[in-house]
């Protein structure tokens, strides 16, 4: 249970803090009031009351932090990060089952068709936390119902679109649900995979390190544990001192000339292949890194190569750098600190991807 995102434990907290607050008040002016002829007990006594004062001080802050402030970070590792999760896209989240023991967890206001009719066209996207809508309040903002709701009024197919997408997937967590509706006869005539850059980590040995290292699971220490404002202060300061944060992006780079983009291109042509199995076509939309596209992009080869490989496997790809880069200027991160798509970007995304499945529609109707 949870209010204003905030969980009944910290509530709980905050209650129980607040009265031995009050209840340290009461004794410490009553310690002073009856110190007036004994000066070491008075001067104890207003040590107390500014130690006070610095604790009310600093649980205001936490608390009227704690209540308003609302915004993710890159790795989802703060607990503000997390409440925020818990206030908008947790609400939205619903089961798809895949038999009495399987199913996934996805994030959308409709939920998943329990059958495709066969005169309706079935698109579903899959991807990481760029699909999600890490940071995006509103499913209906993101770029798969934009498309959605641009298909359903702009062509006379009616059309259902899904979304499946779930924060720090990849391509091993897409064919596995490609596999599993397949399984369940469940149709799906295009399959559009929307593939991050990092995705890529998934296919290095050590790929894990990065991600269970100990600061990543945040301090023992109550004040950096159980806050919200102590907490993101803690690591914002663990993220300026550690290299591998500061790396990351160079770490991602140098796996695209390495064994890992082998493994990354035969995984995608095994999904290709399963797709084709089930009468479904797999494409591809790349989304940059979108934290320094005003710079010298640093990843305009990775981007070429994935382009390259799909085109010679006859892999539909939409590379949305180019789309990206145009409004660079106008600010299309989620934050400072979460370089994950805002709504901004989604709208251009959902416009560039609406165009590209269009276009290739009409052209395969086109072909004798």
């Amino acid at each position: 249970m949870t209010l204003f995102g905030l969980t009944s434990g910290y509530l709980i907290g905050i209650a129980i803090w607040s009265v031995m607050l009050l209840v340290l008040l009461i004794v410490l002016l009553k310690s002073r009031r009856g110190s007036e002829k004994k000066s070491t007990r008075k001067k104890l006594a207003n040590a107390g009351l500014s130690l006070w004062l610095l604790l009310m001080l600093m649980t205001l802050v936490e608390v009227g932090f704690a209540l308003g402030y609302d915004r993710t970070d890159s790795f989802n590792m703060s607990n503000v990060s997390r409440k925020w999760f818990r206030k908008y896209a947790e609400p939205e989240e619903k089961v798809l089952r895949f038999g009495p023991n399987e199913g996934i967890v996805y994030r959308n206001v409709k939920p998943f068709p329990e059958s495709i009719p066969e005169d309706i066209q079935h698109i579903c996207f899959l991807g990481d936390s760029f699909t999600y809508g890490h940071g995006i309040n509103r499913s209906s903002e993101r770029f798969s119902n934009l498309v959605a709701e641009q298909l359903q009024s702009d062509t006379e197919k009616e059309v259902i679109v899904t979304n499946l997408g779930k924060p720090g997937t990849d391509l091993f967590y897409a064919e596995a649900i490609l596999d599993n509706l397949f399984e369940d006869d469940i149709r799906v005539d295009t399959a559009v995979y929307t593939l991050c850059l990092n995705d890529i980590e998934s296919f290095h040995p050590d790929f894990q390190t990065f991600y269970s290292a100990d600061w990543l699971s945040g301090s023992n220490f109550f004040l950096f544990r159980d806050t919200y404002f102590f907490n993101l202060l803690y690591f914002r300061v663990q993220q300026a001192q550690r290299p591998q944060v500061k790396s990351y992006y160079d770490f991602v780079k140098e796996y695209y000339t390495s064994e890992p983009w082998e493994r990354m291109q035969q995984k995608i042509s095994d999904i290709e292949s399963l797709c084709a199995q089930n009468n479904c076509e797999f494409r591809v939309v790349i989304f940059p890194f979108l934290h320094n596209l005003e710079d010298d992009y640093a990843f305009t080869s990775a981007h070429q190569q994935i382009v390259e490989f799909c085109r010679e496997n006859k892999v539909p790809v939409l590379d949305l750098l180019p789309v990206m880069q145009k409004h660079a200027a106008e600010g299309l991160i989620v934050s400072r600190f979460d370089a994950h798509p805002n709504e901004l970007a989604n709208r251009y995304a959902g416009d560039a991807i609406f165009a590209w499945l269009t276009s290739q529609t009409t052209k395969k109707q086109e072909e004798p």
